[in-house]
């Protein structure tokens, strides 16, 4: 159950963090990884990681705000695969100021990065997903996409998830009879880049207060969601927004 040999997985985002640990596990249960980023250094330490359990990996520097780009490492990853079953959109990242000083700049950069990458690369690999009559779109969102948090003044963090949210749903409806699901993950707090060990540290009161487990996610807690959501064993799985929030948006 859950073999992703000989299928062909492509993620954003995975030079480090969340999209590391993804596309690690897409590729412990068998698929072929194309790693999307935009620091080469970095993609060339995980596809090490990746050809050591056993399968091919393609490391592809792209900056997913271009859509000439996107396309450009569309064309790279065809031509070294000839397909694309999986695509996990992880690139994302947040800013961190109260709405009121929230600059043009950085809302548009955030929206830019954390919902018009999404729509750039599905766009981009979903039409191979189309004309082949088989794909899996997991596009990572966020519980932030769902609600406010009053702690954190993050804005366009949530209105760009949000966005991401219903694009899922969107996407999901469109293709539905064309053998390609497209899903959202939105994961609680977990570290990573972007919440290094200093961030969940300022964080931790308000995390452990609010989550029902009383603790952040761990490392490896996602695996088994982005696994079933790129697996054949998800067909009827369609437009689903699955929270790994150890009970997060349950209360």
């Amino acid at each position: 159950m859950f073999d992703l040999t000989g299928r062909v997985a492509v993620v954003t985002g995975a030079s480090a963090g969340l999209g590391r640990q993804l596309s690690l596990a897409l590729a412990k249960q068998g698929a072929d990884i194309a790693i999307l980023a935009r620091r080469v250094e970095k993609l060339e330490e995980v596809a090490k990681e990746i050809r050591s359990l056993g399968v091919k990996c393609l490391p592809v520097a792209c900056d997913v705000t271009n859509s000439e780009i996107v396309n450009e490492a569309r064309d790279k990853v065809l031509a070294e695969f000839g397909k694309v079953d999986i695509l996990v959109n992880n690139a994302g990242g947040g800013a961190v100021a109260p709405l009121t000083e929230m600059t043009d700049e950085t809302w548009n950069n955030l929206m830019k990065l954390d919902l018009d990458s999404v729509f750039y690369v599905t766009r981009a690999f979903g039409a191979s997903m189309i004309e082949k009559g088989y794909g899996r779109v997991i596009n990572i969102a966020s519980i932030l996409g769902q609600g406010g948090l009053p702690e954190l003044p993050v804005i366009p963090y949530h209105a760009s998830k949000g966005g991401v949210i219903n694009f899922t749903r969107g996407a999901a409806a469109e293709w539905a009879q064309k053998g390609v699901t497209v899903n959202a993950l939105c994961p609680g707090f977990f570290a990573s880049e972007m919440n290094d060990d200093s961030a969940m540290d300022s964080m931790d009161e308000f995390i452990t207060r609010r989550t029902p487990m009383g603790r952040p996610g761990k490392n490896g807690e996602l695996d088994s969601a982005v696994v079933f959501l790129a697996a054949d064993e998800s067909s009827y799985v369609t437009g689903d927004i699955l929270f790994v929030d150890g009970g997060w948006t349950a209360v």
